[in-house]
């Protein structure tokens, strides 16, 4: 998912979601030229944040 700031992307697996936010796991964080962060634990999104999503099955 692209967030709204224009810059930063985030990759993982979609956990149970509710309509004001998304939960990933195994996610990584996609900013700049450098390569991917990986990221511990789980991540809550707030849906305002979100500027494109792409659900892949």
């Amino acid at each position: 998912m692209n967030l709204v700031d224009g810059r930063t992307s985030i990759t993982g697996a979609r956990r149970l979601s509710w309509p004001w936010q998304v939960r990933l796991s195994d996610a990584q964080l996609h900013s700049g030229p450098s390569e991917p962060t990986r990221i511990d634990g789980v991540v809550l999104i707030p849906r305002r944040r979100i500027d494109f999503m792409q659900v892949v099955g």
